[in-house]
């Protein structure tokens, strides 16, 4: 997430935008806009292409990030010199503010994804957490017959922004594309919950997965773990949970352009060069993910396992794994490496990198129909996967 997707938020949204926005204006823009022919973009762009690392960014994702720049530019001039400047830690330690910027966040996501096919049926449920907490979930069942293999997905958003109605259309699509029941998990969020609040909520909802999947008309012996950026992490995690303390563990994984490696940006850079070429202007900047390391893990080693899950000691163990990458993504190597050495461990590994996309294309897919593309491929290719499965 840009640094102007939160201050803009913050200045001009309210606590009482935090329900989704009704008839959204600006997701009729993104469908006109996005209905353009490509020789319109290129003229928007002056012709100029981003070209990096062998990749071409796609010609629509260029342009809404040369938009969101732009603004960046015009709301810094148009500031008084003299004027005070909210920090990210002052905005998100309000709680006004801080619901304005994940209502935005969050409906941002869902004005920029097609909606999703009709399913056979989506309804919502409670978890109640180790601490007697309701973690609210929400189930999609496709249009298929059978018990059918079950997903438990975390969204991502850095642990501080995202909930179900954000993901519920990427989710529908997965869900019919892969034929997949899914238990999409709205766990606890930063700053108000930091480690390991997510990560015990996103244990305790599959633990419930696995108790209730037969009763839901799932498969109990296919029972899997997702999810995008910040929850591919929290996947990882309770897989590796899960086996260590003797429970029914997840049959396999679905990674989305996952945080594996967290360790701090200056660190990422030395390692890997994507971290070096797309971890400014490509979406994910470096103040959020200061941020996010700030807030969610306070004072923490950020190379521990439950945070960067690559260095975790039991890799051979993990169950056959899907990674689905970006090209303009600062974490895209750090996948590729973690693809690499469960491969190299004897893992059954499917990697898919997508060169013209970057970070989150799960929700550019009324952007750009490469996005589009890219969701339905890595569904099937995981549909694929899961049911190749022994049950």
């Amino acid at each position: 997430m840009s640094v102007r997707a939160l201050f803009v938020t913050a200045l001009f949204t309210s606590a009482a935008a935090a329900a989704q926005i009704a008839n959204d204006p600006r997701e009729k823009e993104v469908i006109e806009t996005a209905a353009k022919p490509d020789s319109w973009f290129a003229d928007q762009l002056g012709g100029k292409r981003i070209e990096l690392d062998g990749q071409t960014l796609d010609l629509r994702l260029q342009y809404r990030l040369q938009q969101g720049y732009r603004a960046d530019a015009a709301e810094a001039k148009a500031r008084p010199a003299d004027a005070p400047r909210m920090t990210i830690d002052q905005a998100f330690a309000d709680p006004g503010i801080v619901a304005g910027i994940r209502a935005e966040a969050n409906q941002e996501w869902i004005r920029q994804t097609h909606p999703g096919p009709e399913l056979a049926w989506t309804r919502d449920e409670q978890v109640t957490s180790r601490a007697g907490e309701p973690i609210p979930v929400r189930i999609y069942r496709p249009k298929a017959e059978g018990a059918l293999p079950v997903l438990v997905y975390y969204h991502g958003g850095g642990w501080v922004i995202g909930n179900i109605a954000a993901i519920d259309r990427s989710m529908r699509l997965l869900a019919d594309v892969a034929k997949v029941m899914i238990v999409a998990v709205d766990y606890r969020l930063a700053p108000e919950h930091p480690y390991p609040a997510p990560w015990n909520d996103a244990e305790d909802a599959f633990d419930w997965a696995v108790a209730n999947a037969t009763q839901l008309g799932g498969s109990a012996s296919r029972i899997c773990v997702g999810g995008d950026s910040a929850g591919g992490n929290m996947a990882v995690v309770v897989t590796s949970r899960t086996r260590k303390a003797g429970k029914r563990s997840p049959a396999c994984q679905l990674l989305y352009y996952a945080a594996v490696d967290n360790r701090p940006v200056p660190e990422m850079r030395e390692h890997y060069l994507s971290a070096r070429l797309f971890w400014q202007g490509f979406g994910l900047d470096v103040p959020f993910t200061d941020y996010v390391h700030r807030a969610v893990f306070p004072g923490m080693n950020l190379s521990q396992p439950e945070i960067s899950p690559i260095f975790a000691g039991d890799i051979a163990s993990m169950p056959p794994t899907l990674v689905a990458a970006a090209g303009f993504d600062p974490l895209r190597d750090s996948d590729r490496a973690y693809a690499a050495a469960l491969k190299k461990a004897g893992v059954q590994t499917v990697y898919l990198e997508y060169p013209s996309l970057r970070h989150g294309f799960l929700q550019h897919t009324r952007v750009t129909k490469e996005a589009d593309r890219a969701s339905r491929e890595s569904a099937a290719a995981f549909g694929k996967l899961v049911h190749g499965l022994k049950r």
